[in-house]
């Protein structure tokens, strides 16, 4: 085992709590500290492909989330008037995909799950790092309340605005994709509790996922310019205007979700990173590889870094080698996952007639071959056991 007895954590979303529970399982101390007041997101929900519920089996946080969600195992597009354009059934893929499934889980329940696996007094809300230091045997670390802590190991988990990816990867900048979206959970039955629905217009687009069978998750998407942000308030009267007569109960889904409960962020990334580690810094999640959610790997991502992270810190015999073995096990496919999500997210700004005509020829002309191979390296390649 690499010689690490404590590991200081930023930041206590997906990507930190599956950490900690994954160091957790192998014997190694974490501490996580939060800038925020508490363990809470609302208002939207998070889809988890077989490979990240494979994961979460190993944190041992899977089945409280089976528990809560239904199994999605149909996928349909359609115009906004209805046609559908592509429709893919997992039963229809072989028996590979037999177990496959994708589950629409609100990031509350997913949060719950995790933390459930992670000790109270090792998660400090309300203080988030402000500055690291690596070098020699140790890295230190100084909270926004001035406290001062020493770990062995730092873990960015800090998401898309990471304070600890600059010691990493350098300065960069956020991409932002040409779109902007609107998300929520909403108290609706699902119109069709085993398939998500997903709409594509003329530079904008929606789904309908199911969650459980008395609420689904939706969102929407369309072009915008940056940091166009809408006031709460007047969120669901302008997308009830905008989205109007659009199929699978879209309009229905927004009109019944609760006021303020309609959260907006513009779809952004970075371009990917060569490196997750340096030193005696490490980064996980968004802050090593965010990504627009187009191919819906986010959160798998996370889970699935999670994992990896604390296998090679078990197996291998020291830090460096440990650290190495991670960048070489996720480097690669969080790259393809985060170029190939913003390649697929630009054909849906296309907003002229041609081009949207173009668009659905391309979806309907693609090979059921090219769909099955890309789904399989997509939801059936996990990384394996813990």
């Amino acid at each position: 085992m690499a010689l690490v007895r404590r590991v200081l954590i930023a930041g206590a979303g997906i990507g930190g709590l599956a950490t900690a529970a994954a160091l957790r399982k192998v014997g190694i101390e974490a501490e996580l500290f939060e800038q925020a007041p508490e363990l809470r997101e609302v208002g939207a929900g998070v889809g988890l492909w077989s490979n990240a519920l494979a994961s979460l089996d190993e944190l041992g946080a899977g089945e409280e989330v089976r528990a809560a969600t239904l199994p999605v195992r149909s996928m349909v597009a359609a115009r906004p008037d209805g046609l559908a354009t592509a429709t893919v059934r997992l039963d229809d893929l072989g028996p590979d995909f037999a177990g496959a499934a994708c589950r629409f889980v609100p990031r509350p329940t997913l949060l719950s799950a995790l933390a459930r696996q992670v000790p109270g007094e090792g998660v400090h809300t309300g203080d988030g790092v402000e500055a690291a230091e690596s070098g020699g045997a140790f890295v230190h670390i100084r909270l926004k309340s001035g406290w001062m802590q020493e770990g062995d190991l730092l873990v960015g988990a800090d998401g898309l605005h990471s304070v600890v990816r600059s010691m990493v990867v350098g300065r960069d900048r956020i991409r932002y994709s040409g779109q902007t979206c609107f998300r929520g959970l909403s108290p609706m039955p699902p119109p069709n509790p085993k398939e998500m629905r997903e709409i594509h217009g003329r530079g904008q687009r929606g789904a309908v996922c199911p969650v459980d069978a008395r609420q689904v998750y939706w969102w929407v998407a369309h072009n915008a310019p940056l940091n166009e942000i809408v006031p709460p308030e007047e969120r669901r009267a302008m997308l009830l205007e905008r989205y109007r007569g659009w199929p699978f109960g879209l309009p229905e889904a927004i009109a019944a979700t609760p006021e303020g409960g309609i959260l907006q962020n513009d779809l952004v990334d970075r371009k990917p990173a060569r490196r997750f580690a340096r030193g005696r810094v490490v980064l996980v999640g968004d802050a090593a590889h965010p990504t627009t959610p187009n191919l819906g790997q986010g959160a798998n991502m996370a889970i699935d870094d999670a994992v990896v992270l604390a296998r090679a810190l078990r197996d291998e015999d020291g830090l460096p080698a440990a650290l190495a073995r991670y960048e070489r096990e996720r480097v690669e496919r969080t790259r393809l996952i985060v170029k190939r999500s913003w390649a697929f997210g630009r054909l849906f700004r296309w907003s002229s007639r041609p081009a949207v005509k173009l668009r659905e020829t391309l979806v309907r002309r693609t090979p059921a071959r090219v769909m099955t191979e890309a789904l399989r390296w997509q939801i059936l390649e996990g990384v394996g056991t813990l």
